[in-house]
């Protein structure tokens, strides 16, 4: 796929594709746009009805370059470059050691299973296979392309906007796609992929890769510069080969000139390899010993417990942390004060896991337990309940320039340290410990990290899963050389700095430290001598400073700084408060938002304020920064409602007396009328009691019958959802047989031509006659010329021939068209040109059957004068 240092790389390659509803015309469309040349084998799977003999091979080999070949149902067929394989429509198949094994049958799973193949695939093929998903009903291969981007290969989906049917494409998780395009494009894109460039050693390409990765980092404020060479230029490969780009110095101008580029080169970079549970024995080791120590020991410390998750992805280990902490404190969670701080260089991952919206595939190996008490169902997946996404802070954070969380019970960082250089895992471990060392809290890295924590640091509580104490840290956060500005002596040999956490440190600021440091100076000065809540936040939402009224109002027990204000603020309603948010950044507005209730489960019983939001930028070039000044007025709305229920309450009596004074004037006479009435109205009463009890009988005999209705209305509907995916398949193959059609007729109408070309040409006298009735259809020069150009067509033969032998001719005639059998006769008398008894002829018959060659349609009559 990318040949860096392999120029066999390309016999490795694999494509598979799997596509469902509307897939036999996105498959023709597909295997139309390969060439030739192209490398690599590919797999097609497609849903299509077991019940019906799939014509899928024929279809697509009508459309295909390349050799179009029926997966064996006997034995194992072999993968070969440039072949493209269709696997049969009622089998599961698994590819192992290059080649296609049929399976037996999987509960539960579409045939063929997309997710079982990809899967399989991933498993043999890692890095250097592509899976493609096209439009389908149903998840079928969102599992599997999660596999294969955990095993480092390429997903492309298609379009979902221009899909038939989108719901294959949209259910997989975003952060696995690589790739959406349209399916007249992933040909080419598959093609630019697997042909790569050729990449010079890591050692030959350092300054050129040095200024890619610099322009990369003074863009997106993200330092790739520490990361592994051959990782980095493996993936810097693949994008050239996308792109087109033969050197990395032309693609350093290509992304210079293509902005867009640079966030799909990023995309490429971050690694997200993450799950509920991800490797069970090591959250088995943390929920039994880990967290009941913590717990334990939090029960003196203010129920507090704080946890770190570095390089959260896209949530799952950070929830799954969540859910330990949960789980042990049963129904006291929502008393204690947890704080799980997940951070991520992706603000894409962040962003999808706020949303707390996951697939049901990706919450397979989640126990069911926990899905059934922490997970709510939804249309298209599970969200994780609302408490544990109150717990769960996220944040975007570049782990070699970010402030550490103090005071942190647990961090858990794995497959992250195993990218970075030496001297910049040394500086991540110290972040590590300057966070745990006040509580004397454990660092997890997982069996996969190298890193090796100083002794004097942590001590190893679990070896195999890498699971360590901490012992002691810093007084000051460590802080790489390489999150400081760029010089000119930036590629020195790195060094190791401390960032002491006062403002008087000596060492260079960036503005926007200066702005940050000047802003938490005036909290201190200020701030914290007014009454005003007041709280400053980043465009991302962080808290810049907050003084100590905002944070007794919001219930901000935690220094604040860094966290993320949204998510931090317990019962606040999240998605007004950031519209509010953005828009003040949007429109430089001041924005309000008056009697904003902080817990709507109190049923108007809780705490009301006020938010008013001012944007602010300190100087021209500097960060923009929102002001929240927060006013408790509880209170007063408190009183408020109090005075609209009074109120409604007196207009409520007023209109009541009011009635009641006009109706006294009549109530006598109704109650005399009513007496009399009452003793009839009884009597009435007890034959409509009997009626109803007899129509209630009736409407429940009604009831079950509708019920029953109603189950086979549901069946019948879930039948014609299946009729209709199955004539949406035939249609597809209609029309494929219409094109086929049309192109046999072309090619009909061509012989046609070329056989009337052949007719005017040949030198012979030659005629057609219709098989049934002996009748003229056509005719050569030769015998118009014997005819004197006479209009012979259409005419029976025996009007047109003379001689005392024409009667021998026609039953040989009859005879060659009843046995189908090519006849010849002996020179006989029997001719057109009116001297048939003088000049003998020796006639040939051939028999033309129709296309089936079941029945002789036409005759030729091939004739030579016998001198």
């Amino acid at each position: 796929m990318d040949n860096s240092g392999n120029s066999e790389a390309e016999n490795h390659d694999l494509v598979v594709v799997g596509s469902s509803a509307g897939g036999i015309g996105a498959l023709s469309i597909l295997v139309g746009t390969l060439n030739t040349s192209f490398p690599a084998p590919i797999v097609l799977a497609q849903h299509l009805d077991p019940q019906r003999p799939s014509q899928l091979g024929s279809i697509l080999e009508r459309r295909s370059s390349l050799p179009v070949l029926l997966v064996d149902e006997h034995e194992p067929t072999k993968l070969e470059g440039g072949k493209i394989y269709v696997v049969p429509a009622n089998r599961h198949v698994k590819i192992n050691d290059g080649h296609v094994h049929l399976e037996a049958d999987h509960a539960d799973r579409p045939k063929p299973s997309i997710d079982l193949l990809l899967s399989s695939a991933a498993q043999s093929y890692g890095e250097h296979l592509i899976a493609v998903i096209l439009t389908g009903a149903g998840s079928d291969g969102a599992v599997g392309a999660v596999d294969v981007k955990n095993a480092g290969g390429v997903v492309i989906i298609q379009n979902p906007q221009t899909a038939p049917y989108p719901s294959m494409p949209l259910s997989l998780p975003p952060t696995a796609v690589d790739h959406v395009v349209e399916i007249e494009h992933i040909g080419p894109l598959l093609y630019d992929i697997l042909k790569g460039v050729e990449l010079p050693s890591p050692d030959k390409v350092e300054d050129p890769l040095r200024e890619l990765l610099t322009h990369v980092s003074s863009e997106i404020n993200i330092d790739f510069r520490n990361y592994k060479s051959s990782t980095i230029l493996r993936r810097i490969g693949r994008r050239m080969a996308v792109t087109q780009n033969a050197t990395i110095k032309h693609y350093t101008d290509f992304i210079r000139a293509n902005p867009d580029e640079l966030k799909e080169l990023v995309r490429a970079f971050l690694i997200k390899v993450t799950g509920f549970f991800r490797d069970p024995d090591a959250f088995e080791v943390i929920k039994s010993s880990i967290i009941p120590e913590l717990i334990d020991r939090a029960k003196s410390n203010g129920r507090t417990l704080r946890l770190w998750s570095a390089g959260c992805a896209t949530g799952e280990e950070a929830y799954s942390l969540a859910l330990l902490a949960a789980d042990y404190l049963g129904p006291e969670f929502s008393d204690w004060n947890v704080k799980i701080f997940a951070t991520d260089l992706d603000a894409d991952a962040i962003a999808f896991a706020r949303r707390g919206l996951y697939p049901e595939n990706v919450l397979t190996d989640l126990p069911e337990e926990y899905r059934a008490h922490y997970f709510e169902r939804i249309d298209h997946g599970y969200r994780v309940s609302k408490i544990l996404r109150q717990t769960v802070i996220f944040g975007h954070q570049d782990i070699s320039r970010g402030v550490p969380f103090p005071r942190i019970d647990l961090v858990t960082c794995r497959n992250l340290l195993i990218y970075l250089k030496p001297d910049l895992q040394e500086v991540v471990l110290d972040l590590f410990a300057y966070s745990l060392h006040q509580s004397h809290g454990y660092l997890f890295l997982g069996k996969a990290e190298t890193a090796r924590p100083s002794k004097p640091t942590f001590e190893l509580v679990n070896k195999k899963w890498k699971i360590y104490r901490c012992l002691s840290g810093p007084l000051a956060f460590p802080l790489h050389e390489s999150s400081l500005p760029d010089s000119a002596n930036f590629y020195r040999e790195p060094r190791r700095t401390l960032l002491p956490m006062v403002a008087s440190a000596q060492r260079d600021w960036t503005p926007a430290e200066l702005n940050i440091t000047q802003l938490r100076r005036l909290n201190e000065t200020m701030l914290r001598h007014t009454t005003v809540a007041m709280v400053i936040i980043d465009r991302q939402y962080r808290i810049v400073t907050i003084n100590s009224a905002a944070r007794r109002l919001l219930g901000i027990r935690d220094l604040g700084y860094d966290q993320d204000f949204l998510h931090t603020v317990r019962g606040m309603p999240y998605q007004e408060v950031r519209g509010a948010i953005d828009a003040c950044f949007r429109e430089r507005n001041t924005m309000h938002l008056p009697e904003v209730e902080m817990d709507p489960s109190s049923e108007g019983s809780g705490k009301y304020v006020t938010f008013t939001i001012i944007s602010m930028q300190i100087e021209q070039g500097a960060p923009e920064l929102a002001v929240l000044t927060v006013l408790d007025v509880t209170e007063q709305v408190h009183i408020k409602h109090r005075l609209e229920v009074v109120q409604r309450e007196h207009s409520a009596l007023v209109g009541e007396l009011s009635t009641s004074n006009k109706r006294f004037a009549v109530i006598n006479k109704e109650i005399q009328d009513a007496n009399e009435e009452l003793q009839a109205a009884n009597e009435e009463l007890m034959l409509t009691q009997e009626e109803l009890q007899a129509t209630n009988e009736e409407f429940e005999a009604t009831n079950e019958e509708l019920q029953a209705t109603n189950e086979e209305l549901e069946t019948n509907n879930e039948e014609l959802q299946a009729t209709n995916e199955e004539l949406q398949t035939t249609n597809d193959e209609l029309t494929a047989r219409t094109l086929e059609l049309q192109e046999l007729t072309k090619h009909h109408r061509i012989e046609q031509l070329q056989l009337a070309a052949l007719l005017e040409r040949f030198p012979h006298y030659i005629m057609v006659l219709n098989a049934e009735d002996l009748t003229v259809h056509a005719i050569n020069p030769a015998y118009k010329q014997l005819l004197h150009d006479r209009n012979v067509q259409g005419l029976p033969m025996s009007e047109i021939f003379g001689g005392r032998q024409v009667a021998e001719l026609i039953k040989m005639l009859k005879t060659a068209a009843r046995e189908s059998q090519t006849l010849h006769t002996d020179p006989i008398f029997a001719s057109v040109d009116g001297e048939g008894d003088k000049v003998r002829f020796i006639h040939t018959i051939v028999p033309v059957g129709d296309a089936n060659g079941a029945t002789v349609n036409r005759l030729f009559l091939y004739s030579e004068r016998v001198e």
